[in-house]
């Protein structure tokens, strides 16, 4: 998982101030990548009323409009120099469809932060293409920086029934972090969550020796992992509680740009992880760049 080549922007609205497509040029701009956009035509809903003649040519000169917006708005960010191609769809439906033939390097896109409502009466579009698309996703809040400094990997090192797997896995979401890292010139920092609520409800006279030997036990594969990969004790952090509150926590402590998260559970790597990657990207601390186990098919271990 080297430099960049290409990568993806994808765009709800047609805003000149996206947060994504800002990201998106700041990367290339530092990677030497190419940038291609992906618009989202959406027609407007006024017009479905209308008798179906008199729908398909104002549709069609919506159409007309959007591409000569798309057009402008590639035309307009020509002066970073940066290689920049543009493309639509018609509906959020074709996305993936689309993503899968192109394989870009990385689909940046703009958070959305749905109701709970929505949440609950329908599949938002983050966690659809988080779903649907296997490659990496990068979500960037609205007022995001527009080069990350700081990264933050969260990694499950807890006794698995995969342990190769679930090893490979948390690798992978390192690398992905240290792709970034290398091409921000940003500082990684390595997280792992852990509890001993289990212990305490099994017995709620433990003693602290046997507390810290618990915790001991549990850290010890985080630490193992952390120096294989060189990452420095500064940089560690394996923090009791729930992983949800736990990074919220860190990404607050460390001044976090963007966690690196895996989109499902490493264990068994066939049950999404809605209870936390989900809920990150649903009311994100800070960008959310979410790996796939899928990517493990591509990345070639360093030496």
């Amino acid at each position: 998982m080297g430099q960049y080549r290409q990568l993806l922007v994808l765009l709800d609205e047609l805003d000149p101030h996206s947060v994504a497509l800002r990201r998106g040029l700041a990367l290339a701009q530092a990677s030497g990548a190419s940038v291609h956009v992906l618009g989202v035509f959406k027609p407007g809903v006024q017009y479905l009323l209308r008798e179906s003649r008199l729908e398909e040519i104002e549709i069609t000169l919506q159409r007309a409009r959007y591409q000569e917006q798309l057009k402008g708005l590639v035309e307009r960010n020509r002066r970073s120099g940066v290689r920049l191609t543009a493309d639509s769809v018609e509906s959020s439906e074709q996305v993936v469809d689309y993503l899968a033939e192109v394989q870009p390097d990385m689909v940046i896109k703009e958070s959305e932060e749905p109701s709970a409502l929505a949440r609950l009466f329908g599949t938002p579009t983050d966690c659809a293409l988080m779903r649907g698309f296997q490659g990496i996703k990068h979500f960037v809040p609205a007022r995001a920086v527009a080069l990350p400094r700081r990264i933050l990997v969260a990694v499950d090192t807890e006794p698995g029934e995969s342990p190769e797997a679930q090893g490979l896995f948390n690798q992978a979401l390192i690398r992905a972090a240290q792709a970034l890292a290398l091409q921000c010139n940003g500082q990684l920092h390595l997280l792992s969550a852990y509890s001993l609520a289990a212990v305490f409800a099994a017995d709620m006279a433990v003693t602290q020796a046997w507390i810290e030997e618990m915790r001991d036990t549990l850290k010890a594969p985080f630490d193992a992992l952390a120096t294989a990969e060189g990452v420095p004790p500064e940089c560690r952090h394996f923090e009791e509680g729930t992983p949800v509150q736990v990074i919220r926590e860190q990404v607050a402590a460390l001044d976090i740009d963007v966690v690196v998260m895996g989109v499902v559970q490493p264990r068994g790597l066939d049950k999404l992880l809605g209870d936390t990657t989900e809920r990150i990207v649903g009311q994100p601390p800070c960008s959310v760049l979410a790996v796939s186990p899928r990517v493990i098919e591509t990345w070639a271990p360093q030496p």
